[in-house]
């Protein structure tokens, strides 16, 4: 909510319905789309194949730390063909990509730009699976793992039992700690 652009959050789990409603009822200009947890892959492919349906043409965005580029490319760009979609690294890129997406002079070009980048990265995820060589599933039982622990000696401990770290001045170690991870 930083550089002047008004961010609406509906928070985590939203369903497709309700996130396109909300883009609807409040007019936006992009919508956003973060990734924390894998299942929220199909989720975003989801969200662009409603937004294809129901006839949007705003730029769509995501990011998050189960998102990557190659997956935008392959899996959700296509499903959103009307609009743009564009992969974002990390939030503190996005002012950069949401600004050339709303210029009225630069929009255009950064469009093409990426859906041009995302059909190489289709291109190169192509060439990577037709490379890729697979066995059968019968293959893949055959080589399955076998554990064999009759021969396994396993290492001795050091110690056995509950071992006691005593005494600590807790105001010096205290000191030594970085709080500012969990502060934030």
């Amino acid at each position: 909510q930083c550089n002047n652009y008004e961010v609406i959050d509906l928070g985590v789990m939203v369903p497709a319905a309700k996130i396109l409603d909300e883009a609807v009822a409040q007019k936006v200009d992009i919508v956003g789309l973060s990734g924390l947890i894998t299942p929220s892959l199909d989720e975003m492919a989801f969200v662009a194949q409603e937004m294809e349906r129901r006839g949007f043409t705003i730029p769509l965005l995501i990011g998050g730390a189960t998102t990557s580029k190659t997956h935008t490319a392959v899996k959700i760009a296509p499903g959103y063909p009307a609009g743009s979609t564009t992969y974002v690294l990390d939030a503190s890129r996005a002012v950069g990509v949401v600004s050339s997406l709303l210029s009225p002079t630069d929009r255009d070009a950064a469009i093409a730009a990426t859906k041009a980048d995302y059909v190489k990265v289709r291109e190169q995820y192509a060439r990577g699976q037709g490379a890729r060589a697979r066995l059968t599933l019968d293959q893949a039982r055959d080589n399955a793992f076998a554990a064999d622990f009759t021969a396994y000696e396993p290492p001795t401990p050091s110690f056995l039992g509950t071992r006691t770290f005593a005494p600590y001045d807790l105001d010096d170690l205290a000191r030594h700690i970085d709080w500012s991870p969990f502060f934030a």
